[in-house]
């Protein structure tokens, strides 16, 4: 049980430390960025969006699998007939599916910030 609680709370830091980085009114990414961008740094700027994304949704995934374990492990009531733990599975693969494609989204960037490197 301590090793759920530790998990969790590294997540719930990963998480509120990610979310720190940006301006409560700022969104890391967004269309207007992305239709903007014409240089290496602006896309690197958007990947490094794109990470911080990835790290949210990485820290979500941990805390719902720590979610599930201390659901099945937390016997009556807690241990319905497992609902509660499916919940937090599915949140955690969706949540580290996020994470896939928001990093496979800056690498995309970074890529773009190489070729457009080059034509300069």
């Amino acid at each position: 049980m301590n090793r759920g609680i530790s998990v969790l709370s590294a997540a719930a830091t990963a998480l509120m430390l990610s979310n720190g980085a940006w301006a409560a009114d700022e969104h890391p990414v967004d269309a207007a960025r992305i239709a903007a961008a014409s240089t290496a740094a602006d896309h690197e700027a958007i990947a490094q969006g794109y990470d911080a994304e990835a790290t949210t949704a990485g820290a979500k995934a941990t805390m719902h699998e720590a979610m599930a374990r201390a659901y099945r492990a937390g016997g009556p009531p807690k241990r319905t007939p497992g609902t509660l733990a499916r919940h937090c599975d599915r949140l955690g693969r969706h949540y580290e599916a996020m994470a896939d494609e928001f990093r496979q989204l800056a690498a995309a960037h970074r890529r773009m910030a190489m070729d457009c490197c080059k034509a300069n």
